[in-house]
C-alpha cells in the first residue's frame, strides 16, 4: 500500500472542502503520490513532478487558497499525473487527453455538497475547455477569489499609472494590451506584461531597488 502523503492528512483536509475529502483520500490510497502544502507562490498555484529514482511522485498546492481554489488547483495537478502513468509516454501537457481526465476526475466534486452554486456554475464553464492554469481562467479565478477569507487586491482593479509591488519588485500600471497590461518596473527601467489577475500590494513603502 503506498503512502498517503508525506505531509500530515489532517492538516491536508484542512485545506479541503469537508465532502471532498472521502474521494481525495481514496485518490491518495490508492496512489503512490506525496501531496505537500506549498508555501505561496505569485506564479502557480501548484504543479506536478512526476517519480524520479529518489523520489516518488509529487503534487504541491499553495497553502494560501480558499478551500474551493484549493480542491480545483489539487485535482489539476492530479491530473497530471493520472495521464503521466496512464499513457506511458509523451503527450501535450494540457491536451485533450489531460483536458478529458481533468474533466473526468473533477466529477466527483460537481455538487452542492462540495461547491457553492456560482463556483458549480464556473467550473461547468471551465471544464468545457479547460486551460493550461486555472489562473488564465478570469471567470473561474473571480468566482473563487469571491470566497477568501480576506479580499485580494489585484492589478485590473488598480487605476492607470498606479504604482505597486509584484514579485519583489515596484511597477508603474500601464496600458492594457489585449488580455495584459503594460508595467514600467522602476527597478530595472524595463517594461514588462503582467496578467490582470495578479496579486499586487499597494500599501506600505515603496522601495526601489536597483537590479544587480
Amino acid at each position: 500500500m503506498p503512502r498517503l502523503s508525506d505531509s500530515d492528512p489532517e492538516l491536508l483536509r484542512k485545506h479541503l472542502p469537508s465532502a471532498a475529502w472521502p474521494v481525495v483520500v481514496d485518490w491518495l490510497r490508492k496512489n503512490p503520490v506525496q501531496v505537500r502544502i506549498a508555501r505561496p507562490r505569485q506564479t502557480k498555484l501548484g504543479d506536478y513532478r512526476s517519480a524520479s529514482r529518489t523520489q516518488p511522485h509529487r503534487v504541491s498546492v499553495n497553502a494560501d487558497l480558499n478551500p474551493y481554489a484549493f480542491l480545483v488547483t489539487l485535482v489539476h495537478e492530479f491530473a497530471h499525473y493520472s495521464t503521466f502513468v496512464n499513457q506511458r509516454r509523451w503527450t501535450a501537457p494540457h491536451g485533450p487527453v489531460w483536458k478529458s481526465e481533468y474533466a473526468r476526475l473533477m466529477r466527483p466534486f460537481l455538487s452542492d455538497t462540495v461547491f457553492p452554486a456560482d463556483v458549480l456554475g464556473a467550473l461547468e464553464r471551465h471544464l468545457v475547455d479547460a486551460p493550461a492554469s486555472s489562473c488564465t481562467d478570469q471567470g473561474l479565478m473571480r468566482v473563487l477569489m469571491n470566497h477568501d477569507p480576506e479580499p485580494r487586491q489585484l492589478l485590473e482593479e488598480l487605476p492607470d499609472r498606479s504604482v505597486f509591488r509584484f514579485n519583489e519588485r515596484v511597477f508603474v500600471k500601464g496600458p492594457q494590451l489585449r488580455k495584459r497590461y503594460k508595467c514600467h518596473c522602476l527597478n530595472d527601467r524595463r517594461n514588462y506584461i503582467i496578467d490582470p489577475m495578479a496579486e499586487v500590494q499597494v500599501n506600505g513603502p515603496m522601495v526601489v531597488l536597483k537590479a544587480s
